[in-house]
């Protein structure tokens, strides 16, 4: 009888073992051959597999998500829109790593450079649209806003140095902060899967393949991002959906590019299994955020609706630099003219013949010296020039000339494009 009881007594302990070893595997490290990894329910945010999930690693290219995550909240908040022209600096165009092989001094519209950093997973235009959204190269209002919105996602183990995932002394992520950012992105944002699905991409006669393996070797993948460096190896967040269910996996420091996508079909798998199972380990945490653009970019990208109100305003005082000068002559002429709202485009002859562009209105004179050192350093001649308008406070307008002709005024209206008005 003895000899009973303690065979029983040893037949449950190895079964208790065994459990516990069964569920450990979802939480320590050796179970799937990278660094760190986690996988949740997007609908209900349960987390159905986790490894090191809380280890700190350079985030890689990853960190492109939040770089499209805050366009698309300006594009939400009409202070970006798809169709502006984005202005590539030669700082952008000489963007190491990846690139979508953009050119200095060229113009591409905001969509395509999106398409651009979501499957090229171009550094290059990731530092072109951070520069046009921060109205500067110096692109760390950007910056600021990826670290504010960070903090926002309750991403408490993550800083960002750079919009594109460059390493960078200091910038890590984890794990369980990519989920986080990853299911704020896809629920807030759906839309972005369009850029996120497309297996290639070409611009300026280069063809680019998406690293994501997954989105045509695995049931129901339709995105996210890949990403490398070699402080963390290979990383990886996917998206499958299957049905109603969409699982969010996230892979960290893989050995190499096959490893990462064969880990992460087995977290796909353990996730998918896991969740037919009824199963699951916690929910995430997460916070919503403020759902709106950080201050420190919101400040730098006005709404539409203000630079459709700056371009109207063009004129709006003629008492002011060369402007006063250009208009002394018809002063009724440009008042009735200074009431219609501008477009592309303002026209007036003066007899004096002089012209000038306004490229750009701020609210701040700071800011618009800013613009205004940005623009000489381009060779072109610009002045700041203040105006009060009735009821809207004062402004300080980057005018960029005078030009004695009209062609060599729309030449340079040409070349700065989105936003720019001609006033003669």
């Amino acid at each position: 009888m003895r000899t009973q009881s303690r065979v029983f007594f040893l037949t449950m302990l190895l079964v208790m073992l065994g459990a516990t070893s069964v569920h450990a595997a979802t939480r320590s490290a050796g179970a799937l051959r990278a660094k760190s990894a986690i996988a949740m329910d997007l609908a209900s945010g349960r987390i159905l597999y986790e490894q090191n999930a809380d280890e700190q690693i350079p985030p890689a290219s990853l960190t492109k998500v939040l770089t499209l995550y805050l366009a698309f909240e300006a594009v939400q908040e009409k202070r970006l829109s798809l169709t502006d022209p984005v202005l590539v600096t030669p700082e952008a165009a000489v963007a190491g790593g990846s690139r979508m092989n953009i050119r200095s001094g060229e113009r591409v519209i905001v969509r395509e450079i999106m398409k651009g950093i979501a499957v090229a997973s171009g550094n290059d235009a990731c530092v072109a649209l951070a520069q046009h959204l921060s109205a500067s190269e110096d692109f760390h209002p950007f910056v600021a806003a990826m670290n504010a919105k960070a903090h926002e996602l309750g991403m408490a183990d993550t800083v960002f140095k750079n919009p594109n995932g460059m390493p960078a002394d200091g910038q890590l992520t984890t794990a369980r902060d990519m989920l986080k950012l990853s299911a704020s992105y896809l629920r807030r944002f759906p839309q972005a899967l369009t850029f996120h699905s497309m297996t290639t991409y070409v611009h300026n006669n280069h063809n680019h393949h998406n690293a994501n393996r997954l989105l045509t070797s695995y049931e129901g993948v339709d995105g996210l991002k890949t990403g490398y460096v070699r402080a963390s190896g290979y990383n990886n967040v996917v998206t499958a959906k299957r049905g109603e269910t969409r699982v969010v996996a996230v892979v960290l420091g893989a050995r190499s590019a096959g490893a990462r996508a064969a880990v992460t079909q087995q977290l796909l798998d353990i996730a998918f299994k896991t969740l037919g199972k009824g199963e699951s380990i916690a929910v995430l945490d997460e916070q919503k955020g403020r759902g709106k653009l950080p201050l420190a970019l919101a400040q730098a990208a006005p709404r539409q609706q203000d630079r459709d109100l700056r371009a109207a305003q063009v004129l709006a005082d003629s008492k002011v630099g060369q402007l006063q000068q250009a208009l002394a002559g018809e002063p009724d002429q440009a008042a009735a003219e200074d009431a219609k709202p501008a477009s592309a485009l303002l026209r007036r002859k003066v007899a004096q013949g002089a012209y000038a562009i306004q490229e750009s209105s701020f609210q701040s004179r700071q800011r618009a010296e800013r613009r205004a050192q940005h623009l000489e350093k381009k060779g072109l001649p610009v002045q700041v020039v203040a105006a009060r308008l009735d009821g809207k406070g004062k402004y300080y307008r980057v005018l960029v000339g005078p030009y004695t002709n009209v062609a060599e005024a729309r030449k340079t209206e040409r070349m700065l494009g989105h936003g720019s008005v001609l006033v003669e």
